[in-house]
């Protein structure tokens, strides 16, 4: 009978320290942590850089509203902003950059930018910054229609890469439509009165 006892009485000090043990705190160290990965119902998710897209801005006739659509593009440069223009109407099928070419100019230290280049450059001094495209074709936009035509292909362009003014020249001479004729001096200014729309 007394050997009895003994069991019950040791099996329930077992039980309590056990019980105790489970109810103590427990403290984790780095070391703890080296190799722990995720669960099963977990998921990892890595991002690629080449998954990232840029944003553009490319500005459209809507039916006689000039807009701007914020766009997101695997990567921006002048030929993918004419195949914009080109899926929003402005410039037609087939339509190619010739070149592209931006010129820098450093400005005195009391004069400031009006464009969108603005003080930029190294050291943050005031810059000029004029772009020449040269476009394989454009269409003959009817005099009414023109102007604001003009006005998506410069604001894209200014817009996009920063510029005070584009110079445009359609297969190496300066553009000439319906009713406007551009010059050597003559440069697509940033233009607003848009409205913001996105894709």
């Amino acid at each position: 009978m007394r050997n009895k006892n003994r069991w019950i009485i040791a099996a329930g000090i077992l039980a309590l320290t056990g019980a105790l043990a489970a109810c103590s705190p427990t403290t984790t160290t780095p070391d703890d942590l080296a190799g722990t990965t995720a669960s099963d119902d977990e998921e990892l998710y890595e991002i690629n850089p080449a998954d990232l897209l840029d944003m553009a801005f490319v500005f459209r006739d809507n039916n006689g509203t000039f807009e701007r659509v914020t766009v997101e593009l695997e990567t921006v440069d002048e030929q993918v902003l004419v195949d914009k223009l080109i899926e929003y109407g402005v410039l037609d099928e087939g339509t190619t950059v010739k070149s592209f070419k931006i010129k820098e100019t450093e400005l005195d230290e009391d004069a400031a930018s009006a464009g969108p280049g603005g003080p930029g450059g190294p050291g943050g001094k005031a810059v000029e910054r004029y772009g020449t495209l040269d476009l394989s074709q454009v269409p003959e936009w009817t005099a009414e229609k023109e102007a604001l035509m003009l006005k998506c292909i410069g604001n894209t362009y200014v817009d996009n890469f920063q510029l005070d003014g584009l110079r445009l020249l359609v297969n190496g001479k300066n553009y000439s439509g319906a009713s406007i004729t551009l010059g050597d001096d003559d440069y697509l200014e940033y233009e607003s009165g848009y409205e913001n729309v996105s894709e």
